[in-house]
């Protein structure tokens, strides 16, 4: 009896897809989040790294939340040299305040998303909040806030520390150490600016020294005003030409005029070959079929 069921729990391990044995639950072995506020644009740049835990199969999907009014720029993945290539993803799909990315995390390098979400101003005070929804358990969570440049009176909750940054850029961070899933991380941003200049403007294209007629490269229009010529007078010899020639023109009038003359002196000949019958043309002599002699009358 215990022989039987022994073997009927091993059919029925057998029977079970190797995908789902190979299933295990997704968990974060690191998330690291920056806030880099009206960096490039009047807006906060957020920007996530994060890894999967060692346990985890790959190939997995990995579903982030990130807010309902936030511009979703890039998805990438880390590669072994320290770069960054363009990661696979579906979405984002948006579901209540939320847009959800489905990234497919191939690798154990890491990967990178970035995102923008707006700001609330109101004169020179800004404030921006933060929410992990905590949908997955993460084993080391950190923040790191860059701040923009005339930037002063900057107060987190939780407090952040001062952390490095270049120049008179002011930065701060935190390790707030493992997340389980389910827990929540909310981070709350106030600080001033007394300008509304970004960290890093879009630079327009400008010219390295100043652009006259000596410069490389530039189309002068006076450089081209014999090929212009050539090729318009080009162009009125061939349509005076086609104008000549068409139907209605004068060499057309005068082809048309001449045939119209010989259809209707054809149209005037009774002259029949009197060998076979065939019907001669204007100006004939000899049959055009039998070739015998044609009989003119007077």
């Amino acid at each position: 009896m215990r022989a039987r069921l022994n073997l009927v729990i091993v059919i029925l391990w057998l029977l079970i897809p190797a995908s789902a044995l190979a299933q295990q639950p997704i968990s974060l072995q690191t998330v690291d989040v920056q806030f880099w506020p009206e960096y490039d644009q009047p807006s906060m740049l957020v920007i996530y790294d994060f890894t999967l835990a060692d346990q985890v199969n790959l190939p997995a999907e990995v579903l982030l939340r990130i807010p309902k009014q936030a511009n979703l720029i890039a998805v990438a993945a880390n590669t072994p040299e320290g770069g960054l290539v363009n990661a696979s993803f579906d979405g984002p799909t948006v579901s209540g305040d939320w847009q959800t990315i489905a990234v497919k995390v191939e690798t154990t390098s890491g990967y990178h998303l970035e995102y923008y979400e707006p700001l609330t101003r109101a004169g020179a005070a800004r404030q921006f909040d933060y929410l992990w929804p905590g949908d997955y358990a993460v084993d080391d969570f950190s923040v790191y806030l860059r701040a923009s440049v005339d930037t002063s009176s900057v107060i987190t909750e939780p407090p952040l520390e001062p952390a490095q940054a270049s120049g008179d850029i002011l930065a701060y961070q935190s390790g707030i150490g493992a997340l389980p899933a389910g827990r929540q991380f909310n981070l709350h941003i106030n600080y001033e600016k007394s300008s509304d200049t970004l960290a890093s403007p879009s630079q327009g294209i400008q010219p390295s020294a100043p652009v006259d007629q000596s410069t490389s490269g530039r189309v002068m229009f006076s450089n081209y005003l014999p090929y212009i010529l050539g090729g318009l007078g080009l162009a009125l010899i061939i349509g005076g030409s086609l104008y000549f020639w068409r139907p209605g023109g004068r060499g057309g009038g005068r082809a048309r005029r001449h045939r119209a003359a010989r259809q209707e002196a054809e149209a005037d000949s009774e002259i029949y070959c009197h060998q076979c019958g065939t019907r001669a043309r204007a100006g004939d002599r000899f049959c055009r079929v039998c070739g015998s002699r044609l009989r003119h009358e007077g």
